[in-house]
């Protein structure tokens, strides 16, 4: 019986880490300029002489705005990267901001699948130099938030890209519910055999 258990067990994993395709309703494309326009107002906000923002008084509000437009992880870095709370006021840390998108010069939007876009923009601006602008588009919740944002500058200096923000959440939850059955079956066969 434990033998059989432990192979059901090996089996209910090996599935769970497995990708199964799940066929979506097309979602159109990804709306680059409003997404651009929210994520601008977000981040380059007026604040007064001493960077308080003015339009927050908690960063729990902010971060409910960001996390609207973007997936958790990308909003936790933005809010941890260019926000601070102190005394009960948002501040906005004085340093040099993400690259945005410039709507007047070309960029690539590929599909990647019906849940996900990912646009290339290539350019130059006199504080950086050249630089490779990918932004990643997911559709979650029924609309298009951010998925990933990078910009690479070009330049022999280290910096200037910003972190991966992908998550493994969904696989690690799903090895932890298949972890939590399996312990729940040997739980029910250990008593089985007690009793």
């Amino acid at each position: 019986m434990l033998k059989k258990l432990v192979v059901a067990v090996l089996v209910l994993v090996t599935l769970t880490g497995l990708q199964i395709p799940v066929f979506a309703e097309n979602h159109g494309e990804p709306p680059v300029k409003e997404l651009e326009q929210q994520f601008y107002d977000l981040i380059y906000m007026e604040t007064a002489e001493n960077y308080e923002v003015e339009q927050y008084d908690s960063l729990d509000r902010l971060e409910e705005d960001m996390k609207s437009i973007m997936v958790w992880p990308l909003a936790d870095h933005y809010l941890d990267t260019y926000f601070e709370e102190r005394d009960g006021n948002v501040y906005l840390i004085p340093t040099e901001g993400p690259i945005r998108l410039n709507m007047d010069e070309d960029y690539t939007l590929e599909k990647i699948s019906d849940e996900e876009y990912k646009l290339t923009q290539h350019g130059e601006n006199a504080l950086r130099g050249e630089y490779t602008l990918t932004i990643t588009y997911s559709y979650e919740a029924g609309k298009w938030v951010f998925g990933n944002r990078m910009d690479i500058v070009s330049s022999s200096e280290d910096g200037g890209e910003m972190p991966d923000t992908a998550t493994s959440l969904p696989n690690a939850m799903a090895f932890g519910g298949a972890l939590m059955a399996a312990g729940a079956l040997l739980l029910i066969s250990r008593r089985k055999r007690i009793a």
